[in-house]
């Protein structure tokens, strides 16, 4: 995937999330929960799309071959998070009025982060094993004529 490819991706990842969010906080606290949101509503958007941005940009890193993998997903997940909480405080997505619940948000962000990371993870080794077993599918044709 080209970087513009990756951008827009990351614009439409955050986009998708943002609505995702504000329509289950909806069902679950009704206007209320949305007051916060159209108060500064294209902060927050400009909020999402930067965040969604931010965790796709360094998938690029996996490209890189001279780094390994633990370099790889670290500078991956390093970049992302940063750019996540400092979004996250400028925005009060994250509440300051008690460091219980402001660690415990976001441990559940690093956890949500680290979900997501396997998932795509699990889903690139099935696409591997594919590949890998048309390669040895075609190589045996091929060796057969």
């Amino acid at each position: 995937m080209n970087i513009f490819k990756s951008i827009g991706f990351g614009i439409s990842m955050g986009c998708t999330v943002f609505v995702t969010v504000n329509l289950i906080g909806y069902w679950i606290n009704g206007d209320l929960f949305l007051e916060a949101v159209m108060s500064n509503f294209p902060q927050q958007v400009l909020g999402s799309v930067i965040v969604g941005i931010a965790c796709i940009l360094p998938s690029h890193f996996y490209r890189i071959e001279r780094l390994t993998f633990l370099q790889q997903s670290a500078s991956h997940f390093f970049i992302a998070i940063s750019i996540f909480i400092v979004v996250a405080f400028t925005l009060k997505w994250i509440p300051t009025f008690s460091i219980k619940i402001t660690i415990l948000l976001l441990l559940f962000s690093v956890l949500l982060f680290v979900l997501v990371w396997l998932l795509f993870y699990l889903h690139s080794q099935s696409e591997v094993k594919k590949m890998k077993k048309k390669i040895i599918e075609y190589t045996d044709i091929g060796n057969n004529q």
